[in-house]
């Protein structure tokens, strides 16, 4: 059954029964998830002697995924040119870095994955089943992916037909030298001191994203589902937001909402409940938790736009 045959009067009231408390308890272990990963990426920068102050970095977090609302995936170039400008670091190394960083918390969410596989095996069996038949709602971004594969074989091949012309040219000195640069940031990790420090916040950062999950579904007052299904769904949801859109709209609440249907089949959650009635509730859930850390986005983008402009101001006063 697909979203649109969900009543959106029956998610509001769903939406509305909240426990209020712990819906604000998520929307805050989402926003310290913001500064972990601020604070984390000043780790990353000490190793090659840069030491920008660690709100600025936090408010970069926060504004890279303001924009990230808007232009899927653009946040990161948006970060790294707002600290830039008010710190003075190459944006060559702020890039290695964040490259990294994406790296780390990739090889963070496949052990996740993992462990919510091996833990339910036969659930993630059962979603790949219910989202596959879902044709209207998986078929853009199934297509979205295979285009984007193609291109991007396509791009290769002709760069590496092209190469020897590519590389006598004035771009590509410019090129190499932004890739050295990258190539500093990525290798700083190797540097690191604080490793400790860097190894906490990136346990924090996902702490909050399960404990956020957890705290949602205290909100709704779904009390069946615990630390098992918990990691679950936020495994699911994370699968949805890779797609490239706006936070994931759309690819994340269909499989939340699936993710609580398979879950409440195989646990026998809500016997009394039709499917559709569950579905609800998962869908509820989705957009709920979705549109809380959306607006805590929002508000949090806002304030680190108005921060930088502040900091700018400064800087320019003070030459």
């Amino acid at each position: 059954m697909a979203s649109k045959d969900i009543p959106l009067e029956k998610i509001w009231v769903i939406i509305q029964s909240s426990d209020k408390v712990w819906v604000l308890a998520s929307v805050v272990m989402g926003y310290v998830a913001i500064v972990a990963r601020g604070l984390r990426w000043s780790n990353l920068l000490e190793p090659m002697g840069y030491f920008p102050k660690k709100w600025n970095n936090i408010h970069a977090v926060a504004l890279s995924y303001f924009v990230s609302l808007v232009i899927p995936r653009s946040g990161e170039i948006v970060r790294c040119t707002a600290v830039n400008q008010v710190e003075n670091i190459p944006v060559d190394k702020l890039f290695g870095t964040v490259i990294l960083e994406r790296v780390i918390d990739t090889s963070i969410l496949l052990m996740f994955v993992g462990m919510a596989f091996l833990l339910n095996y036969d659930i993630f069996t059962s979603l790949f089943e219910i989202t596959s038949r879902d044709a209207d709602s998986t078929s853009s971004e199934v297509n979205l992916i295979w285009i984007s594969l193609f291109t991007l074989i396509a791009a290769v091949v002709i760069l590496f037909l092209l190469r020897k012309k590519i590389m006598s040219t004035a771009l590509w000195s410019k090129i190499k030298s932004f890739l050295e640069g990258m190539r500093e940031g990525f290798l700083s990790i190797k540097k690191m001191k604080k490793k400790g420090q860097f190894i906490f916040f990136s346990l924090v950062i996902w702490a909050m994203y399960y404990l956020s999950m957890m705290a949602m579904l205290k909100a709704l007052h779904m009390d069946s589902y615990c630390w098992n299904e918990s990691l679950f769904l936020v495994v699911a949801g994370g699968l949805g937001v890779i797609i490239p859109t706006q936070n994931g709209i759309g690819t994340y609440h269909l499989l939340i909402k699936y993710g609580v249907l398979v879950l409440a089949s195989a646990y026998a959650f809500y016997p009394s409940l039709s499917q559709l009635e569950i579905q609800e509730i998962g869908l509820s859930l989705a957009w709920l938790q979705w549109g809380a850390q959306t607006i805590m986005m929002i508000i949090a983008g806002i304030f680190a736009t108005i921060a930088f402009a502040v900091q700018r101001k400064k800087n320019n006063a003070s030459t």
